[in-house]
C-alpha cells in the first residue's frame, strides 16, 4: 500500500458527500451482496486520507464482508448494521471537515503541483539526489505558495540551496563548513576553481541566490508571491544542473578512496 497519506480537496468533500448519499441508498434497495459491495469500494481509499484512515479500514472490512455473503440477498440484519455504520460515519465526517479549511491560490504555478510538493516538480533521479531535509524545506515551500506566504516560501526554499551549497563543497573539499556563512562557504568553493572560465555556472546561480536570501532576510523586506514563484524554479534549475556536477566528485572520491586503499593493502 501507498505509505503516502493524501488531503482533501474541495472535489474530495462533495465526492465523499455524494458516495455516502449513494452508499445509504444501496443499503436500502440493494439486494445482491456483490453489488451493494461496489458502493463501498470508493471508500476505501481514505485508508489513504489523513485524519480519515478508520472510514479506509471500515469500508474494506465491509466491501470483502459483502463480496464473501453466505446468503443470496442481503439480510435485514446487516442492513441495520450497514445504517448504523452510515450514519455514524455521517456524523464523524461532518466533525472532521469542519476542520478543513479551503483556500483559493493565487499563485501562476498549477495548484495541483504545488500540492504534490516538490516531487511534482523535479525528476525522481533529482529527488533521490537531494537530502532528506532538502525535501521537506522544498515541498514546505510548495505549500506556503499555495496559500500565498510568499515570504516564508522563499526563505524554506533557499535555506535548500545553501544545504546543496555546502553539500557541493563537502563532495569537493572532504572538508564540511558547518558553522560558516553563506558567503564564505560560496567563497571557498569559488577557490577550488581558481580558473574562472572553467568554474562552473552554477557558483554563480549560487551567488544571486545568496543575494536573494539577504534580501529575504531583511526585517523590514516582504517577497511578492511572484519573487517566491520565481526562486523556487531557480531552486530547482540549480538542482538538475548541480546534480551532475555534485554526482561526479562522488565517484571520484569513490575512485580514489578504492585506490587509496589498495596502495595502502
Amino acid at each position: 500500500m501507498n505509505d503516502e497519506k493524501y488531503q482533501f480537496t474541495a472535489l474530495g468533500v462533495y465526492l465523499i458527500g455524494y458516495d455516502l448519499e449513494r452508499l445509504e441508498w444501496a443499503i436500502n434497495a440493494q439486494q445482491i451482496p456483490s453489488l451493494l459491495a461496489t458502493f463501498f469500494e470508493p471508500f476505501r481509499f481514505y485508508e489513504q486520507v489523513h485524519s480519515f484512515e478508520d472510514i479506509g479500514i471500515a469500508a474494506k472490512t465491509n466491501h470483502d464482508m459483502l463480496l464473501n455473503y453466505a446468503e443470496a440477498t442481503v439480510l435485514e440484519e446487516t442492513r441495520n448494521k450497514l445504517r448504523d455504520l452510515t450514519t455514524r460515519w455521517d456524523a464523524v465526517i461532518r466533525d472532521r471537515l469542519q476542520n478543513l479549511y479551503l483556500v483559493t491560490p493565487t499563485s501562476k504555478i498549477d495548484p495541483k503541483k504545488l500540492i504534490g510538493g516538490i516531487k511534482e516538480f523535479l525528476s525522481e533521479e533529482l529527488v533521490s539526489f537531494l537530502e532528506k531535509i532538502e525535501v521537506t524545506d522544498l515541498t514546505e515551500g510548495t505549500s506556503c505558495i499555495l496559500v500565498g506566504s510568499a515570504t516564508a516560501a522563499e526563505h524554506i526554499t533557499l535555506r535548500a540551496a545553501e544545504s546543496i551549497l555546502r553539500r557541493w563543497y563537502y563532495y569537493k573539499t572532504g572538508t564540511k563548513l558547518e558553522y560558516k556563512a553563506w558567503g564564505r562557504v560560496l567563497d571557498k568553493l569559488s577557490e577550488e576553481y581558481p580558473d574562472e572560465a572553467k568554474r562552473p555556472k552554477e557558483i554563480a546561480v549560487l551567488g544571486y541566490l545568496k543575494l536573494r536570501r539577504d534580501e529575504v532576510a531583511h526585517p523590514e523586506r516582504i517577497s511578492t508571491l511572484t519573487e517566491a514563484e520565481s526562486t523556487l524554479l531557480t531552486v530547482c534549475s540549480l538542482i538538475e544542473r548541480v546534480k551532475p556536477v555534485v554526482t561526479s566528485l562522488i565517484s571520484e572520491r569513490k575512485r580514489k578512496s578504492k585506490v587509496a586503499k589498495k596502495q595502502g593493502g
